[in-house]
């Protein structure tokens, strides 16, 4: 993607073009690279400071991501999807704290964002989960989806086995 992105003439370069190399950096862990095609783009809208909020999160440097999200809102509304973002990247971090930090936040200032903050709940207690205090996890998960009055939906994948569809749901215990 960065190759590409090179190689484009500049006057084609437009947001889906920085979104989408950005993407590409952070998933390939290019921080380097992000930053260089960030502080280029002269389109940081919305969508691309999110992208390099994902990027930054992803490879835990978070009071960069803050930084990034403080600047933004001198001039915007606050962004849940920034905060998901951060939280994805604290969840992947496995930094309860800094996870738990973020969730509080999100309550404040996006209260009715059931949706949002449902998600944001189960990566909290997944957070917990990955440091082993597994009590910690299913009391944020409970106490938040009850709060919010919203049930949460388990997910399911299904695969061929022997000729057969299987179904897993989470949690589900009825296959060895």
């Amino acid at each position: 993607a960065v190759d590409l992105y090179r190689k484009m003439p500049h006057h084609l370069r437009n947001e889906v073009t920085y979104v989408c190399v950005l993407n590409g950096c952070s998933h390939s862990g290019l921080l380097d690279e992000a930053h260089s095609i960030f502080n280029e783009s002269s389109q940081k809208n919305k969508q691309v400071i999110t992208t390099m909020v994902d990027c930054l999160s992803r490879l835990y440097r978070f009071d960069e991501a803050q930084k990034l999200i403080d600047d933004y809102e001198k001039s915007n509304p606050p962004s849940s999807v920034m905060y998901m973002a951060m939280l994805s990247g604290a969840r992947n971090s496995h930094q309860h704290i800094l996870s738990k930090k973020i969730y509080d936040r999100m309550n404040i200032l996006f209260p009715d964002e059931k949706e949002t903050l449902k998600s944001g709940s189960i990566l909290v207690g997944n957070t917990y989960s990955s440091v082993g205090d597994y009590q910690e996890a299913v009391n944020i998960r409970s106490k938040r989806i009850r709060e919010l009055g919203t049930k949460v939906k388990p997910g399911v994948s299904w695969t061929e086995f022997n000729g057969e569809i299987l179904e897993f749901k989470a949690n589900d215990r009825r296959h060895p």
